[in-house]
């Protein structure tokens, strides 16, 4: 049987395996430098690449913004707002003779809910340039209206309505009735009946229009007799 004898004053150890421990630490070390360095380059050069798109798009909001002003400066000159003024009124008289009234009142009358009362109409354009009806209705509770709200947004010759106000009575009101004020885009569909010259002619200048009054307009008024007739 033999046995190990180690004579040596300082006896052998391996150390490889710390050497090379040490060693992949060390290249591990360096790849992780590498890779943080590359990542600073990296955010810098886009750090920069922001800046520099940052600078120019304020640089065009300023000049956007003076060209803003100078328009507007220019648009309330006495001379343009008046060019502006005459140009919505003949364009609400194009819309105005463009809508077939007949048409219109009967569409409404399809599905205007009942104790649901029309109080004016006012025809225009909207930013589209396409019609838009501004209606004013009222009822004495809210579920009628609510009712007109869904049915005028399912009919196909208008759009989605979009409530500008609502008024509620006061305590001791003369009137007891809700009013709705909303806009609603229109889209006349279907051959028009005929018309009436009075009927289909618009209002003349300085008379008074049903549909530009705030009051009960004779026309709106139609669709309460209509209801009654069909009773």
């Amino acid at each position: 049987m033999r046995a190990p004898l180690n004579l040596a004053s300082q006896p052998y150890e391996n150390l490889r395996p710390f050497y090379l421990a040490a060693g992949l630490a060390g290249v591990l070390v360096a790849a992780l430098t590498l890779l943080v360095v590359w990542n600073v380059r990296q955010n810098r050069n886009e750090t920069r690449l922001l800046t520099e798109q940052s600078d120019r798009l304020q640089t065009d909001l300023k000049n956007l913004s003076r060209e803003q002003q100078d328009v507007e400066q220019w648009l309330a000159r006495p001379a343009v707002r008046e060019i502006r003024d005459r140009s919505a009124f003949l364009n609400s008289i194009f819309v105005r003779k463009s809508l077939s009234w007949t048409q219109m009142f009967m569409d409404l009358e399809k599905i205007l809910p009942e104790r649901v009362e029309v109080n004016a109409i006012r025809p225009s354009l909207n930013q589209s340039q396409q019609a838009e009806l501004h209606l004013t209705v009222s009822a004495a509770s809210v579920p009628p209206l609510i009712e007109l709200l869904k049915d005028l947004e399912s009919a196909p010759q208008f759009g989605s309505p979009v409530v500008d106000s609502q008024r509620f009575p006061a305590e001791k009101a003369a009137d007891p009735n809700i009013i709705l004020e909303l806009r609603v885009g229109y889209h006349q569909t279907g051959d028009a009946p005929t018309l009436s010259s009075q009927e289909a002619a618009p209002p003349a200048a300085g008379e008074p229009s049903a549909a530009v009054t705030d009051g009960t307009p004779e026309q709106a008024r139609r669709l309460s007799l209509l209801r009654k007739g069909e009773k």
